[in-house]
């Protein structure tokens, strides 16, 4: 018996690839979990914005660093005291200066910034600032060696309760404390609980609670919220930043901050100041004894060289110089007139006159020139007798005599006269030579003069100046100004820069669709079954013939008759794919087979079979599973 088969070309294998398309589908039918997951993280996302986080501001203020030195402003041959002491700084070190200890730890001890006040809600506590009380720690170190926590429940204006935990981890409760007094917290030290004046009462009920940090922990931890940015390297302006949960916390507490930074400052400065002050008189009193003995030197020295004023008595000794230089003069003159009316008068028999110009220069002496004069008188006389007589003639003769007498007369005064004008030509030239020692040792005491008159003018320029800073620096240090201008008050931003609601809000929406994608995803990646046709190309070069569903109506054989069922006609389209498969002749055998039991085998081939013979075919179901037949136990039953 010879039997024909239809063989069946298989497809070629097809390469599997991601779809996107089949995928974007697939999601599109999730859309109801896209909304649920949708509406629950937007819900998520505005419980966790407005329940669970706090959120923080920003608030920032300007301020402008005056420079206090003008470049150009002194002499160059005064001494700048300023650059002496290192007094100025630049706008980077007062950047620094901005975030050092110092000025936090003065901020968190005037205010008690280590006390923290909140209010319980049910998810979160929210900071209060300027809260209806006030807590103070009566220790004398004015903090506390660890953090501590209280709950504190008011009761009335009065009395209020206290609950914390203690160092062994026991919750210890302070029943009806009254305000005002002072109780005690072993292991940390007594408190006074106090009603702020101005503040409404809370609720009777009403739950507080205290966070209180050790004094170092709290100065570090409100440190790092303070940042200082110097936006402009050429301006002299610098940004101060600080993040806070409470706008108006923040804005009070940056106010005080800088107002601490500007009492600083001005502290600084009067420091400075005082320290210079100081200075400056040590430096007074150290120049004033100074310039106290170098005018002592110059009165000695003017006083040990007879001296008042050196210029002018140097006029006058060249004067007197002068003078003597002309009595010398005067003297030697009237010596040479005597001198010629000598040699004149001794010339031999010489009865000539005396010129006048001899007279001329002996004006100062009057009896000499009334005695030349006689003498000149007589030889005239005499030359006008001798036109008339002889020379022996008595008349002559006795004019002789006179002439003779004058002339002995003459000389013995010439005599006279050049030993009176000897010794006082030798007394002018030993005044002439003491004027002239004197004048030879005026450079000498001048240039010691100058040297002394130098030093004191130094010494009192310098003593001067001294007077001046001194003025100077004390009304700089009464003015009490700073050189800081506030340029922008502190201000908090509108929107808090923590948590990023649009953030939040985004990541809400894409959490919202990672959800269903997720799904999908985590769906294909554990599944290990056949889901549609297209898994089968996918995975297989064999054809596929039909698709077949799940039955679910509990019958192993279906009904064909009027039956419009989603089986029904998948069996229907099954049988029509068949017969266009088997259509040559000898050709009609169906093997049907599966690797595993309870994959529908005897299901499909009897109901196969049955959709055949509702076609009027003559159909010959034969069963081979000769282990575990179920077949015609079904066939014979339905």
């Amino acid at each position: 018996m010879s039997t024909n088969y239809t063989e069946v070309t298989p497809q070629p294998k097809r390469k599997t690839a991601f779809s996107y398309h089949d995928y974007f589908f697939r999601l599109i039918r999730l859309w109801p979990l896209f909304l649920f997951s949708l509406i629950v993280c937007f819900i998520a996302a505005y419980i966790y914005l407005h329940y669970y986080t706090i959120p923080a501001y920003h608030v920032g203020a300007k301020i402008l660093i005056e420079n206090d030195q003008q470049s150009g402003s002194q002499s160059s041959a005064q001494l700048n005291l300023d650059n002496l002491l290192g007094t100025t700084s630049g706008v980077d070190n007062q950047s620094e200066v901005l975030k050092t200890r110092s000025l936090m730890e003065a901020l968190v001890r005037d205010f008690k910034l280590n006390i923290m006040w909140y209010n319980v809600e049910p998810l979160r506590e929210i900071e209060i600032f300027n809260g209806p009380f006030t807590l103070t720690f009566n220790g004398i170190t004015d903090t506390l060696n660890r953090s501590l926590v209280l709950n504190m429940i008011a009761l009335d204006s009065a009395k209020f309760n206290m609950v914390y935990t203690n160092a062994n981890q026991e919750e210890i409760v302070l029943q009806n404390v009254p305000f005002n007094s002072p109780f005690e917290l072993p292991g940390y030290g007594a408190f006074t609980m106090s009603r702020t004046l101005g503040k409404k009462l809370p609720a009777s009920g009403e739950e507080f609670k205290i966070k209180i940090l050790p004094f170092d922990d709290a100065v570090s931890s409100l440190r790092s919220t303070i940042t200082t940015n110097i936006t402009n390297k050429l301006t002299t302006i610098i940004d101060i930043q600080m993040d806070c949960a409470l706008k108006s916390k923040g804005e009070f507490l940056l106010t005080r901050y800088i107002d601490q930074y500007i009492k600083q400052n001005i502290q600084n400065k009067s420091r400075v100041a005082d320290s210079t002050i100081a200075f400056i008189d040590q430096r007074i009193v150290l120049v004033n004894a100074e310039l106290n003995g170098i005018e002592q030197k110059i009165q000695q020295f003017m006083q040990g060289k007879g001296l008042t004023n050196i210029s002018a008595q140097s006029q006058i000794m060249l004067q007197r110089d002068n003078e003597y230089l002309k009595q010398i003069e005067d003297v030697e003159i009237r010596m040479e007139v005597m001198r010629a009316v000598d040699s004149l008068l001794n010339v031999p028999g010489g009865k000539s006159l005396i010129s006048g110009t001899v007279l001329n220069n002996g004006l100062s002496d009057q009896a000499f020139n009334a005695m030349i004069s006689n003498y000149n008188g007589l030889v005239l006389e005499r030359e006008r007798l001798l036109m008339g007589y002889r020379a022996n003639n008595p008349v002559v003769k006795n004019v002789d005599q006179r002439i003779i007498s004058v002339k002995d007369n003459i000389f013995e005064y010439i005599k006279n006269t050049r030993n009176s004008l000897e010794i006082n030509k030798q007394e002018i030239e030993r005044s002439a030579t003491s004027v002239r020692g004197d004048i030879r040792e005026v450079p000498e005491q001048e240039r010691a003069f100058l040297d002394l008159s130098r030093q004191q003018q130094l010494k009192q320029e310098l003593y001067l100046f001294l007077l001046q800073k001194r003025e100077e620096t004390a009304l700089a240090n009464t003015s009490s100004i700073a050189g800081i201008t506030i340029l922008d008050l502190p201000k908090a931003d509108k929107s808090p820069f923590s948590p990023k609601s649009s953030f939040i809000w985004i990541g809400s929406l894409i959490v919202a669709f990672l959800i269903p994608t997720g799904k999908v995803f985590v769906s294909d990646s554990l599944n290990t079954k056949i889901q549609g046709r297209k898994d089968v190309e996918d995975r297989s070069p064999a054809p596929v013939i039909a698709e077949l569903g799940h039955n679910y109506t509990g019958k192993e054989l279906l009904e064909f008759e009027s039956s419009r069922s989603v089986l029904a006609e998948q069996f229907r389209g099954l049988r029509t794919n068949v017969q266009f498969l088997l259509a040559e002749e000898g050709s009609k055998v169906v093997l049907l087979s599966s690797g595993m039991p309870g994959e529908g085998k005897s299901f499909t081939a009897l109901n196969l079979a049955n959709v055949f013979a509702h076609s009027d075919k003559k159909v010959l179901l034969m069963e081979f599973d000769l282990r575990k037949p179920k077949l015609s136990r079904t066939y014979q039953s339905e």
